[in-house]
């Protein structure tokens, strides 16, 4: 049975999805979703056409007269590649002229009627061998040579981008549409589905990230750092991924957001949240373009909302932080990244920390310092995330666990015995509600933070002994968020956590 595997034509025994994955040793994470797709006959309708320029997509439909063709709109149906690769030739305060080809219509020199998004031939100087494609950018009469019947059809998109170009610049491309309903497809989890011959199936979606949203490239690292993304959010035009929304992110590449392009919130309620296209859409000053999907994009046509999307990324995300030297080394090595070390030196010392920390930015200057630390001095802790889901929001993102795999606290004070405090932020905490406070008493080794109900909000502490008065803060029962607890809490980690002073600082991380 001859089918296509994430792109590339197969030959395979296998009836049923999971048999064919594993037939073909292809890429795949259980539980998350496949795309099959099977072709319709798939054929250029040419009811509409894309116009690809360097600022993005427009879109034209054709206009069809009940008697027929015109000869214009016969012309360019039969000869649309012809602009292929053009420029705009010129342009006013009427027109936008692409071109020009040689044809052989006939000369009209009489005005003609032309509506706002006309789309039309015309001539320059009155000589078919000069025809330019014409776009009407508001309503007049003119003369441009050919009769009324010219006209071949209406911008219906991307009129901002037209009406945007510049004498000289250049369109890359005119083609068909193809329309949805000849390719049907659909998304499932189910290894037993039959295959059909001739189906396509899409195990993952390949996305190539741009160097010019150096941030939201490493935001969509952070949120896909387990090489997956939820599907959180969808409508016709996009689906979407939240788990890192309420992270503010720097403006950066505002360009045209077409079909399979990414992008991320920079502002408002929503920053922080990814979108993924499944059509385009007009830039927007607070999205910024960061990357596309370059195959797999059925993925995200098919999707519903809760799915989970295996992705991988061009480049590789440059984050070594958790890892040894040793295994840091390895890797930047086999990127051919010149790697630096600092801190403890030794293979088997724990990286927490590297500079700089942008992947983008690494592969720039093609060199990176790692930071590191004994494996001692990196805490495993457990996150309470079902009982203080705000508080452990909060947390992470203080120390820097929302998006790497090590986070770090300050000393801001310690009292002997009792209490180590943190550093934190009173204004990210204003939002702090009560949430898992303490009960009858705090344990030792567990950590919590002052909720909004106190001056001192925001601040964080561990307890290095039992309470049945005060929080890990040193704040009455009602004033404590407790967030996570040290795991496993060994003698050897309340001894170390007991001799902390002010300033020194400690690096947490998740318990696996």
């Amino acid at each position: 049975m001859k089918i296509k595997f994430n792109g590339e034509p197969q030959e395979v025994k296998s009836k049923t999805l999971g048999g064919i994955i594993e037939e073909l040793k292809g890429l795949y994470q259980r539980g998350c979703i496949i795309a099959v797709v099977s072709e319709k006959g798939e054929r250029e309708l040419k009811n509409e056409f894309a116009v690809n320029t360097g600022h993005g997509e427009a879109r034209i439909k054709i206009t069809r007269e009940d008697e027929g063709e015109s000869e214009a709109l016969s012309l360019f149906l039969s000869g649309y590649k012809r602009f292929d690769n053009g420029v705009v030739a010129w342009k006013t305060d009427d027109v936008t002229a692409i071109g020009p080809i040689k044809t052989d219509l006939s000369v009209e020199r009489a005005e003609q009627s032309y509506k706002k998004w006309d789309v039309f031939l015309g001539f320059g100087g009155f000589d078919p061998n000069l025809t330019y494609l014409m776009i009407s950018k508001r309503e007049h009469r003119a003369a441009y040579g050919t009769s009324a019947d010219a006209v071949i059809g209406r911008l219906t998109r991307g009129r901002s981008i037209i009406t945007g170009l510049a004498e000289g610049d250049k369109i890359e491309g005119i083609h068909p549409i193809v329309t949805k309903a000849e390719r049907i497809g659909f998304v499932t989890t189910d290894m037993d589905t039959e295959i059909e011959d001739g189906q396509e199936i899409f195990t993952f979606a390949k996305i190539k990230l741009f160097k010019e949203a150096p941030m939201s490239s490493e935001h969509f690292f952070s949120l896909s750092y387990r090489g997956v993304i939820r599907v959180d959010d969808l409508s016709n035009t996009y689906v979407a991924a939240e788990s890192l929304k309420g992270l503010s992110l720097p403006t950066e590449n505002l360009a045209y957001r077409s079909k399979y392009h990414l992008s991320a919130r920079n502002s408002g309620t929503e920053r922080g949240k990814v979108f993924l296209y499944k059509d385009s859409r007009l830039p927007n000053p607070s999205h910024n373009v960061f990357g596309e999907i370059v195959q797999g994009g059925e993925l995200i046509e098919y999707a519903h909302q809760g799915d989970t999307i295996l992705i991988k990324t061009e480049p590789k995300w440059m984050m070594m932080v958790g890892k040894t030297q040793r295994e840091a080394e390895e890797f930047f090595a086999h990127e051919d990244i010149e790697q630096v070390r600092e801190g403890n030196t030794s293979d088997d010392a724990i990286v927490v920390d590297q500079k700089p920390e942008l992947t983008m930015e690494i592969i720039d200057r093609g060199t990176v310092r790692t930071v590191g630390v004994d494996a001692e001095d990196v805490y495993e802790v457990e996150l309470f995330y079902d009982k203080a889901p705000k508080t452990v929001w909060y947390f992470k993102k203080l120390t820097g666990l929302i998006n790497r795999p090590i986070g770090h606290l300050k000393v801001y004070f310690t009292i002997p015995g009792s209490m180590v405090l943190f550093e934190g932020n009173a204004e990210e905490a204003g939002t702090l509600v009560p949430e898992n406070i303490p009960k009858e008493k705090v344990e030792k080794g567990v950590l919590g933070v002052t909720n909004m109900s106190r001056s001192n909000r925001g601040l964080m502490g561990i307890r290095l002994s039992e309470s049945d008065k005060y929080g890990p803060t040193g704040e009455s029962f009602d004033g404590a968020n407790l967030v996570l607890a040290f795991s496993p809490l060994t003698a050897s980690t309340m001894e170390r956590l007991g001799k902390l002073k002010e300033g020194d600082v400690i690096y947490v991380k998740e318990k696996a």
